[in-house]
């Protein structure tokens, strides 16, 4: 009877650890605004990095080329690359936000660079969409 009674106290403490373990896990979500590179790319390989048949148009394409030009010109995105390649050369993927200083929200979610990457279905669709909903922690 007494090994009864030690046991359950043991087994609440137990049961505590493991409630407080999975409350503290951060789930890549909408709702975590501090997402790291190392989440971001990790999330970007499962869900939105993959092969599209519609990625040979014509359409998607152009639009590609025209993201391209603006983020090689839009100030928010050059700050936001130069940050990148900081990131990347101090091998900082594990520990640095991807959002620093509202960097990558300031290029990759402006309305200007919405407004283009809708001008093609499959790649608004299939990547900008899932990158900004799933694995930016941006609560779009």
């Amino acid at each position: 009877m007494n090994k009864l009674l030690l046991l359950i106290p043991a087994l609440c403490l137990i049961g505590a650890g493991v409630l407080l373990i999975q409350g503290n896990m951060t789930n890549l979500s909408v709702d975590n605004d501090y997402v790291t590179f190392a989440q971001y790319e990790d999330c970007m390989d499962k869900f939105v990095n993959h092969r599209e048949p519609c990625t040979s148009s014509t359409n998607f394409q152009q639009t590609k080329q025209k993201i391209q030009y603006f983020m090689n010109t839009n100030p928010d995105c050059i700050a936001y690359a130069n940050y990148q390649n900081t990131v990347y050369a101090l091998n900082e993927l594990d520990t640095a936000a991807l959002n620093q200083d509202n960097l990558y929200q300031n290029c990759r979610a402006s309305p200007e660079f919405l407004a283009i990457a809708k001008t093609s279905d499959c790649l608004y669709n299939q990547f900008i969409a899932p990158e900004l909903e799933l694995c930016s922690g941006l609560n779009i």
